[in-house]
């Protein structure tokens, strides 16, 4: 019971801890994509607003231009000793303009000139005052809640134009249209910004929780790595300590007659050395530090050396041991790698096969791909072990595991062999009874067909 409640604890504390960091993660992705979309807004709002003002200042720099460039213009013959006012002393209008552009001639002094020909324009501009330290200055200005772009420039006394011909000239655009379309485009940025936000927090839920479950499933495979190691580690260590505490109990008796209690902590000893050093191979293979020496080579040079010893083993149980190899496709390996895979297997195949059963090992050749195939006769695995028997300190049958020495690694070293090979392992029935472990590595192309 204790030991459930402090499972339950344990469970309790690491969902807590997953909910912390998936929250955590969230926050970082849903921040990322408002920075995204933001300064993509910005960006792109910006860029909108500087082509409507450059298009706006090309426009009003092609009236400075028309200004300053005028025509040679013909005084009207007039009846009149002298002109009714400025405005009518030429027969040339002034520059062509757009229709939302107005044009205000002062002299030095600040009068305006061209009052007559604004029209109704002049009860909008009337106010307007000559502030020459605004020369060559664009700006943008609010008259009567109406917004013009404007430069004031002043014009050489030998323009062509008498109008224009030593005065200062105002050129006014208005630009209520660009604005307000700068404002509707801002309203559609900020309303797409806020349903993609909306959008973005349900990505971000999603991939929170996406990105948390390899996160999770490794802590628990971690957690529960540990929790087996402990354990498997601690069996030996108690047997060798109950031993050395019995032989201190008869501090007189000889070697000879503690030989059991010193051969059963040796054998302890082997099996915690066993057990560490495959707990040392998983761990390099996780940091991916474990060096493979890939070489060219044949089935017959590193499956030979490991076969010739499991006979004679197979053969003092009572055990029949098949051989039947026939390929010789060129692989690129580590042949000390593949030894240590075929060991586990035969090792594996030989532990659960009975008295007067059958172990056999044969290769097959299918498409790009070279499969040796170890079979035995046991009592076989169930389909739904069949995938975790690759797992660490996964066993089929713990009493039976216990019994013949194994501690659930081997199998899992053999999965990381054969991936470090970009190849395939996977287990199938032996029928009528037994399993069948199939290895499968990609065979090198040469010039030459095996």
């Amino acid at each position: 019971m204790l030991g459930t409640s402090s499972k339950m604890k344990l469970n309790s504390k690491q969902n807590r801890i997953t909910r912390r960091q998936q929250f955590k993660l969230f926050l970082s992705i849903m921040a990322a994509f408002a920075i995204l979309f933001l300064t993509l807004g910005l960006i792109i709002f910006n860029l909108f607003q500087s082509s409507t003002y450059r298009s706006i200042d090309k426009d009003i720099k092609s009236q400075v231009t028309a200004i300053k460039k005028q025509p040679n213009m013909q005084r009207k013959v007039n009846s009149s000793p002298t002109p009714q006012g400025p405005d009518d002393q030429f027969h040339r209008p002034e520059p062509k303009a757009p229709f939302q552009t107005s044009i205000l001639i002062f002299n030095s002094k600040g009068k305006l000139l061209n009052r007559s020909s604004l029209g109704n324009r002049y009860s909008v501009v009337k106010n307007i005052k000559l502030r020459k330290k605004n020369l060559n200055l664009k700006q943008t200005i609010t008259i009567n809640n109406m917004n013009f772009r404007s430069i004031l420039i002043k014009v050489s006394k030998n323009n062509n134009n008498p109008m224009y011909a030593g005065h200062y000239v105002l050129i006014m655009q208005n630009i209520d249209t660009q604005i307000q379309s700068m404002e509707n485009f801002e309203k559609i940025l900020i309303i797409t910004f806020f349903l993609f936000w909306i959008a973005a927090l349900i990505t971000s839920y999603f991939l929170a929780r996406i990105n948390m479950l390899p996160i999770v499933k490794s802590w628990k495979q971690q957690t529960e790595f540990v929790n087996d190691a402990a354990h498997e580690l601690r069996t030996p260590l108690t047997i060798i300590q109950g031993k050395l505490e019995y032989m201190l109990t008869k501090p007189k008796q000889k070697i000879i007659d503690e030989a059991e209690a010193i051969s059963v902590s040796l054998d302890e000893v082997s099996r915690l050395n066993s057990l560490t050093n495959n707990l040392l191979d998983l761990a390099r293979f996780d940091q991916a530090t474990t060096k493979l020496y890939f070489e060219l080579t044949k089935p017959q040079f590193f499956l030979k050396d490991p076969i010739i010893p499991f006979k004679d083993i197979i053969n003092s149980q009572e055990k029949v041991f098949q051989i039947n190899l026939r390929h010789k496709p060129t692989l690129n390996l580590d042949r000390n790698k593949i030894k240590q895979l075929l060991i586990i297997l035969l090792d594996n195949a030989t532990k659960y096969t009975p008295k007067n059963g059958t172990i056999k090992i044969y290769d097959h050749v299918e498409n790009s791909k070279y499969q040796f195939i170890i079979s035995d006769t046991g009592v076989g695995i169930s389909d739904s072990d069949k995938q975790k028997v690759f797992g660490r300190f996964y066993r089929v049958d713990k009493s039976r595991n216990q019994s013949s020495g194994g501690h659930g690694l081997g199998l899992a070293i053999a999965k990381q062999i054969v991936t470090n090979h970009k190849g395939n392992i996977f287990v199938r029935d032996n029928l009528p009874h037994g399993s069948e472990f199939v290895v499968e590595l990609p065979i090198k192309k040469t010039h030459k067909n095996d």
